[in-house]
Parts: structure tokens; C-alpha cells; sequence
């Protein structure tokens, strides 16, 4: 019994089924002079069936619904770095769908790397 419960608590949550999270644009590009971006996300959601659900951006909650199937929600984000949203149902915990927006750096690598080793004499 003491095993069942130790494999129940440590497992990754559950995904629900033909569930979906979008948001848009899911790249941010950054500059040295200007570390984060400020974005207007679009969310878009869907769920099988109506239930109470949350958007989280990483750990803080963002905005709930009540008895949806469908929704979409716009956004005003200052990201940093790679960010993750989550769509949670608030009762009971469950991960309903997951997305991310990306950070990249416009600075491109400026030297390239030697193909031979210094001391090759060819």
C-alpha cells in the first residue's frame, strides 16, 4: 500500500485529452540594450467539456473562468525569459494544457570558429 501511494504522489500530473493552450506570438527577440520584451499575448483554449479553469503564467495566476469549454484572452507580458503558461482546474490541480513563449537574442555570434587546430601545420 505504502508503495501505490509513494508512486501516486511522485507522478507527473495529468494532461486532459484533446485539450489545447495557444498563444501568439510565441517568439520574443531581445537586444543587449533592452533585456525583456513587452508583448501582447493572444491565448486561445479549448477543453472537452465546461469546467472551472486557470491561466497561470509559471506559478502566478493570470485570470479563471467558470463552466467553459472555449475561451480566449489577451494579454499585456513583460518576458524575460522563456515563460511558461499553464491551464489548470482550480479543484482539483489538474494540468489541462501547457504552452510556452520563447526568448531569443538578436545578437548574432560575430567570430566563427577555427576548423583546424592552431598548431596544424596544414
Amino acid at each position: 500500500m505504502l508503495i501505490v501511494l509513494t508512486v501516486f504522489l511522485f507522478s507527473p500530473p495529468v494532461v486532459a485529452q484533446n485539450a489545447f493552450l495557444k498563444v501568439s506570438p510565441k517568439v520574443c527577440v531581445v537586444s543587449k540594450q533592452q533585456a525583456f520584451c513587452d508583448l501582447d499575448l493572444t491565448f486561445d483554449w479549448q477543453q472537452p467539456s465546461p469546467s472551472d479553469v486557470c491561466l497561470y503564467q509559471q506559478s502566478k495566476l493570470i485570470k479563471c473562468w467558470q463552466q467553459q469549454a472555449i475561451g480566449e484572452f489577451k494579454y499585456k507580458a513583460r518576458v524575460q525569459v522563456e515563460t511558461i503558461y499553464s491551464l489548470i482546474n482550480p479543484h482539483t490541480g489538474v494540468l489541462i494544457a501547457k504552452t510556452h513563449v520563447e526568448v531569443q537574442s538578436a545578437d548574432a555570434k560575430k567570430s566563427r570558429r577555427r576548423l583546424r587546430s592552431p598548431w596544424s601545420y596544414f
